[in-house]
């Protein structure tokens, strides 16, 4: 039996072997094991410990950050990066690491020209056939939540995003235009869910200023690790997680072990999966850990050497129905160089099958054929995969038609076993979801009188 099957067929035999739990003989070593130092894991070792709580963070890869990742070639950000002044969570710990920030609002609307049907425009005069306004723009108005943690509780609003689009009036050429431009893996497969939950964040968090952290993620990162007293183990591989009567204990590729009363698993689902689980999962729990979708996305990192934009009159950022899709400019002010090519879903299929040199000279060519202005002024500066980056397999969690009505079982303790990570926030979304889901575990800790109120 291959590996992948042997794994995915022992976490389904989790459920009847873990109904007899052994009791732990096993010498602890926290009281807390953290699994996994992206934001999410961080975060939940910085509450705990101001609670005056013993933790250690096992982490996968070798590095620290998760999808908060300032790439070393690439010298930019290529995961999470924009912050709103209502990001409660996020803002709070930004103030009490004093966390430099830029204040970005002004540059999220800057012009943009497009490449359509091999014609270059420089603008779309008429906003409601915009390609990139279309899923905003339709002739019905999309249903609406009534607040940020009614997305899980509205099954009858579950269908594919494509039905949704359709039934506001949107065409079956259109709803592919916005395949490009949503960023899921696929409209006809995702669920509307999706699409109604961020409007609802945008509505109901009211952010209006938003920021990015001054010299990329990597300094707040940094700052919340310089915080932690606690260990911070990183290439700890993740391979097994056994639940036992008043323990769990997590085994690493290298031979390592590890055990604590409670552990706290951030890693996202599209991960857990291939760990072997001796857990008491619940069928809802073992069914999203399989199954859960992660919204695949490369980004095509390139540097200009004179504002070539400038030549043409264009705006810098474009939309594009080329396998590029979208172009979108990095930094801010009038020193702005860098760009970014940013495909996401099924889009990224075609570019990741390409090796380094492949993709460095089809991006080359193809700005150069759509964006004249741009040829011999633009350097290729790399490229970052999130669907092949093995320690996540995707940007973010994107729950398809029918799995919305899986979450409120899905963020339930199994055995010893809690979950936190951006899957699991039950009203944020992005880097502020990575953040509330640290606090719900600890919330839930304190009902559990695990912690002290």
């Amino acid at each position: 039996m291959k590996r992948r099957e042997f794994l995915q067929h022992s976490i389904l035999a989790g459920t009847a072997m873990a109904t007899m739990p052994v009791a732990c003989s096993c010498k602890m070593d926290a009281e807390f094991l953290i699994l996994g130092a992206g934001l999410s894991g961080l975060y939940m070792a910085y509450l705990l410990q101001q609670a005056g709580k013993d933790y250690m963070i096992l982490e996968g890869s070798d590095r620290i950050g998760g999808r908060m990742y300032y790439h070393p070639k690439i010298k930019q950000d290529v995961g999470g990066r924009g912050i709103g002044d209502k990001y409660k969570e996020v803002m709070s710990l930004v103030k009490a690491l004093d966390v430099p920030l830029i204040d970005i609002t002004q540059f999220t609307s800057s012009p943009k020209s497009y490449y359509t049907n091999g014609e270059l425009r420089a603008t779309w005069e008429d906003r409601s056939t915009d390609p990139s306004l279309l899923q905003y723009t339709a002739p019905q108005p999309a249903p609406q939540l009534s607040s940020l943690n009614e997305w899980y509780q509205k099954a009858d609003l579950d269908q594919s995003y494509a039905e949704q689009l359709r039934a506001m009036g949107r065409t079956d050429q259109e709803i592919e235009l916005i395949n490009i431009s949503a960023n899921y893996n696929d409209v006809h497969e995702t669920s509307a869910i999706n699409a109604l939950h961020s409007s609802a964040f945008r509505k109901f968090n009211g952010s209006k200023t938003i920021y990015n952290f001054e010299g990329g993620t990597k300094t707040f990162i940094d700052a919340l690790a310089a915080s932690l007293t606690g260990p911070v183990k990183t290439s700890k591989f993740i391979t097994h997680i056994t639940n036992k009567e008043d323990c769990a204990t997590v085994k690493c590729a290298d031979g390592t072990s590890y055990c604590a009363p409670h552990v706290i698993s951030t890693m996202p689902f599209s991960t857990l999966r291939d760990v072997a689980c001796d857990i008491p999962f619940s069928q809802s729990q073992k069914q999203a850990i399989h199954q859960l979708g992660y919204t695949n996305i490369t980004q095509i990192h390139l540097t200009a050497a004179e504002p070539y934009w400038e030549e043409d009159g264009l705006g810098a950022s474009m939309w594009t129905d080329t396998p590029l899709e979208r172009i979108m400019t990095m930094g801010f002010g009038d020193d702005n160089m860098n760009l970014v090519c940013w495909v996401n879903g099924k889009g990224t299929e075609y570019i990741d099958q390409m090796s380094e040199s492949e993709l460095e000279a089809y991006t080359l060519k193809t700005l150069h054929k759509i964006r004249p202005a741009a040829e011999g002024k633009i350097t290729y500066t790399g490229s970052h995969s999130w669907g092949q980056y093995k320690y996540n397999k995707g940007a973010y969690a994107e729950f398809s038609v029918g799995q919305p009505a899986l979450f409120q079982d899905m963020i339930r303790p199994a055995g010893n076993v809690y979950f936190a990570g951006e899957h699991t926030a039950k009203e944020s979304r992005g880097i502020e979801a990575a953040a509330e889901s640290a606090r719900q575990v600890l919330d839930l800790f304190k009902k559990e009188n695990i912690i002290e109120s």
